[in-house]
């Protein structure tokens, strides 16, 4: 089962998350070797590298000029279905944590998309903020700054806060939250 990973927040430049969710009878040794293989072998797939020493291990690859971040995780079932609930605590048990962790993105992303009470405004108001992170180079797990579901967890408790308020006044009410604290 492939899944993409996100908040439905899309804008040009934005990278895709994606996780490969997998049988127990398929292992992680056939997804960055076998898997990889044949994404290197398509034409239509490039700059495909794998990073498997990552803390969370993943594929990165260029498809039409979009980044894709493809993560995989194994669940100890016979099969999975396209409806498996991933937010099933019992899921993760007995995981490899390396799969616990590829799981995890889906799970917050799902969980805070429950918690807040408008996702149209949560997602149009997280899309503003993360163009003004990224343009003011504060955006990035790498480098020590926030990181995507940071970003989302402090513009998903605006929401909270004010759950009838219109986008641009969430933006205000962000700013001027955050920049006191």
């Amino acid at each position: 089962v492939l899944g993409v990973v996100g908040f439905g927040v899309y804008h040009k430049g934005a990278d895709i998350d994606a996780i490969v969710i997998v049988p127990r009878h398929i292992t992680r040794v056939d997804y960055f070797a076998t898997f990889y293989n044949k994404l290197k072998e398509n034409p239509n797939i490039n700059n495909v590298r794998a990073v498997e020493e990552a803390f969370v291990p993943v594929i990165k690859m260029i498809i039409q000029g979009i980044e894709i971040d493809m993560l995989f995780a194994r669940l100890a079932l016979k099969e999975v279905h396209e409806d498996t609930d991933l937010q099933q605590d019992d899921l993760l048990r007995n995981l490899n944590p390396k799969c616990v962790r590829s799981l995890n993105g889906c799970r917050v992303t799902d969980s805070i998309l429950r918690l807040v009470p408008n996702r149209e405004s949560f997602k149009k108001t997280l899309i503003a903020i993360k163009l003004w992170a990224k343009r003011h180079r504060v955006y990035s797990n790498a480098l020590g700054y926030l990181g995507g579901v940071s970003w989302a967890m402090l513009v998903a408790r605006v929401c909270q806060l004010y759950p009838n308020a219109a986008p641009a006044t969430l933006i205000h009410k962000f700013f001027l939250i955050f920049s006191s604290h």
